[in-house]
């Protein structure tokens, strides 16, 4: 069909093809290749290959202690996360609530806030001089801080502040596509609207609700950031910082083999979840909702109830996410932390040190290049494997399929688990050239990692531009690339930035890659950030967490703008 006479055809045609070997060979390169070395040394005992390192897994009491104290965790945690989120969502969508257009992007803040950096700006609340405990105990006569952010319960209830915000956000859609009539039904027939949501309105978005809890459970199950920050100081290890622990710093017996295997049984929880998320739920195998989706009509509820949520919503957000966002400016003013906040203890010296600090410095810098470099190649790598993969009729082009669970499955890995595969991969020169402890495997890593987020959105860009105007672009005489170039690509601009920026947020503040792949010269933000929380430098960590902040919210309102033109 797209066969065309004369040699510029002929270089039309096999231009794609080349393209597409190039990107098979880099996807090989930093997936297949390190994932590969993964499972191979966790079966190596000695010179030899067996099951030893599983039996030590399923032994070691400080192994089986994390696998504890991760599901103590992510089990109500996901379970509150969900609950939290899909409340806001009905709230949001389905009342007639003041301020509906801004509670949507107000409520959706924390899902951009990395979750590291959101336990740091809680403990400045509820550490053990935070301002909160301070408070409880100048008011109560408490001798020492009455909350312990620093333990099981402290995590669980960070998970919950941070991750409800997923639940939040793919449960919004679905409550916009319940058809009104539905509930209007009920609320003729004398049903309140708390009923109404109860018989009416769950039962027909549970399959959402199951996804979203899929989705939680399985960013809760990968935490390193939160679990580091709250658990380590105590000894309170989860799966992912156990993992990092025994590369670091293990006493057991040949502690990478032992933790490839653990880290394949973690992996394990995370691909099983996404292939029951894409396969069940995203399959359209459940039926959602029926009816149109244009008009939504809230439920109109009285005065008082419509303003007791108002209030709440209110709450919920100067608390959950004003309060830490607010806790971290004023440490990031202070001179000295501990001490009552005021005018005799107030400084921007904090900001100008940070500055003036040579690694800190370096690690913008690098983290800028980083981002920016690897939210780049995702895209491109990216547009081209959504675009063969969905409009085909390319010569030459084989495994497409495999290449799209290439791309896919990484997220669904804990980053301190694509970190030592990175390790484990790229340890020894390869053809002479060495990328351990240099920034390209952090680079590597991270386009890995990412790449995901990027596909999903070009991808659904690409399904919904009609074939017919590439079509009419071939009857014409153009090549498939000339096509591509000349008429998909215009299209799909606008997809392509917010992919770009989508990217680049996540990135800018990554932590659980760099933890493990950082060195000398190549530190990062959130090593940065990390390493001073644990030094005691609280004043620094608190300047470069509130820049972060700023920055990374920032990105994601100009990632939302450009949606909403969309």
């Amino acid at each position: 069909m797209f066969k065309k006479n004369g040699s510029n055809s002929s270089r039309g045609s096999l231009a794609p093809t080349i393209i597409w070997w190039v990107v098979v060979a880099f996807l090989a390169l930093s997936v297949i290749y390190p994932s590969i070395r993964l499972i191979l040394n966790s079966l190596k005992v000695g010179d030899g290959y067996g099951l030893d390192n599983y039996v030590t897994v399923f032994s070691d009491p400080g192994i089986l202690r994390s696998m504890k104290n991760s599901f103590i965790v992510v089990i109500p945690a996901t379970v509150f996360s969900t609950i939290i989120g899909v409340f806001l969502s009905w709230v949001v969508v389905r009342t007639n609530v003041p301020g509906v257009k801004y509670w949507k992007r107000l409520l959706s803040i924390p899902y951009f806030i990395p979750p590291f950096i959101g336990a740091i700006a809680w403990t400045f609340l509820l550490g053990p001089v935070g301002y909160f405990n301070k408070f409880l105990m100048n008011s109560f006569g408490f001798e020492q801080a009455p909350l312990n952010i620093y333990s099981l319960g402290g995590m669980i209830f960070i998970m919950s502040m941070y991750r409800y915000a997923v639940s939040f956000i793919v449960v919004l859609p679905t409550m916009k596509r319940i058809s009104a009539s539905v509930e209007e039904a009920a609320r003729i027939s004398g049903a309140s609207p708390w009923r109404t949501l109860r018989d009416i309105t769950l039962p027909l978005i549970t399959p959402s609700i199951m996804g979203a809890m899929l989705l939680t459970f399985m960013f809760i199950l990968a935490d390193f950031g939160v679990s580091s920050v709250l658990g380590a100081p105590n000894q309170i290890h989860l799966m992912t910082t156990q993992i990092y622990y025994m590369i670091n710093n293990s006493t057991i017996a040949n502690n990478l083999q032992v933790a490839s295997a653990y880290s394949l049984f973690l992996s394990l929880f995370g691909l099983v979840g996404l292939w029951v998320y894409n396969r069940v739920l995203a399959t359209n195998k459940f039926v959602v909702v029926s009816g149109k989706s244009a008009a939504v009509e809230p439920t109109k509820l009285n005065k008082g109830p419509r303003w007791i949520l108002f209030v709440i919503l209110v709450i919920f957000f100067l608390f959950t996410t004003c309060a830490p966002i607010l806790a971290t400016l004023i440490t990031s003013l202070t001179k000295t932390y501990g001490l009552p906040f005021g005018p005799e203890n107030m400084t921007f010296q904090n900001f100008a040190q940070m500055l003036q600090i040579q690694n800190v410095a370096r690690a913008f810098k690098n983290s800028l290049f980083l981002s920016v470099t690897s939210s780049l190649v995702i895209t491109i790598v990216t547009m081209i494997i959504a675009y063969i993969s969905i409009r085909g009729g390319v010569r030459g082009v084989k495994g497409v399929k495999f290449m799209q669970m290439t791309v896919v499955l990484p997220y669904a890995v804990p980053g301190v688990i694509i970190a030592l595969s990175m390790i484990l991969a790229f340890s020894q020169p390869i053809a002479g050239v060495r990328l351990y402890n240099t920034i390209w495997i952090l680079l590597i890593a991270y386009i890995a990692r990412f790449m995901n987020l990027g596909y999903n959105n070009i991808s659904g860009a690409i399904s919904q531009v009609d074939t017919s105007l590439e079509e009419a672009a071939r009857i014409s005489g153009a090549s498939q690339l000339r096509a591509f170039k000349d008429v998909m690509l215009p299209l799909l601009k606008s997809s392509l930035i917010s992919s770009f920026f989508l990217v680049v947020a996540p990135t800018i503040s990554e932590l659980s890659l760099s933890s493990l792949l950082w060195s000398v010269g190549n530190e990062t933000i959130g090593t940065i950030v990390f390493s001073a929380k644990e030094e005691g430098r609280i004043l620094l960590t608190a300047a470069i967490a509130i820049i972060l902040i700023i920055l990374v919210v920032f990105i994601n309102l100009l990632v939302n703008s450009q949606t909403d033109k969309d």
